[in-house]
């Protein structure tokens, strides 16, 4: 029995070591939440690498959120929907109808300003809903103080709710890794007694 605990242990122990540090080394993106003292020595790695790189991130995160997710051109699409400009046209022809009949406009010149009208009004608001999508900064800046703004705790639960599946693969990762280091450190250590006793 003893024989087997020889080849047995080093892969077990490794998996264990390998998904435990792994484990702890997610837990430490995040923890602790701020930086912990002894007398006025800093315990290093405290606060977590998140909290302690916050600014930072945020940041990141809000550059590449105006640049790959939500830019400019896409504040102006957010304006003007099909539906959004269906409705334009409906108020505007509405408005000019109710027009049309206090100043006894006939229908055809009633129809070409409905018309004109409605295009110009989609035309104007296209246009302004472009500068303000051009003033990105304003967007990366609003995102940039959300995140600033969460608390840790909430911050780490997000990131943890859509990334949770890929952080218990780096544990099992880690797992096996660990295992398969316990089973050549076995085979090695089975060379070195074989070459040593011949």
């Amino acid at each position: 029995m003893d024989n087997w605990l020889i080849y047995i242990l080093p892969p077990i122990v490794g998996a264990i070591i390998g998904a435990v540090t792994n484990d702890v080394a997610i837990r430490m993106l995040f923890r602790p939440y701020a930086a912990r003292y002894i007398g006025k020595i800093r315990v290093p790695f405290t606060p977590g690498l998140i909290p302690r790189e916050r600014n930072q991130i945020s940041e990141s995160i809000a550059d590449t959120f105006v640049t790959h997710v939500f830019g400019s051109n896409d504040v102006a699409e957010l304006f003007l929907t099909d539906s959004v400009k269906e409705q334009l046209k409906t108020k505007v022809d509405e408005l000019l109808g109710q027009l049309g009949t206090l100043l006894k406009i006939n229908d055809a010149m009633l129809g070409m300003a409905k018309t004109m009208a409605g295009n110009y009004m989609i035309t104007e608001i296209g246009k302004i809903a472009e500068q303000m999508g051009d003033n990105s900064d304003d967007i990366k800046q609003r995102i940039q103080q959300k995140i600033d703004d969460m608390d840790v705790a909430t911050l780490e639960e997000l990131v943890m709710g859509f990334s949770r599946k890929q952080f218990r693969h780096i544990t099992w990762f880690g797992a096996i890794l660990g295992f398969a280091i316990g089973v050549v450190q076995v085979l090695l250590f089975q060379f070195v007694f074989l070459v040593s006793s011949s």
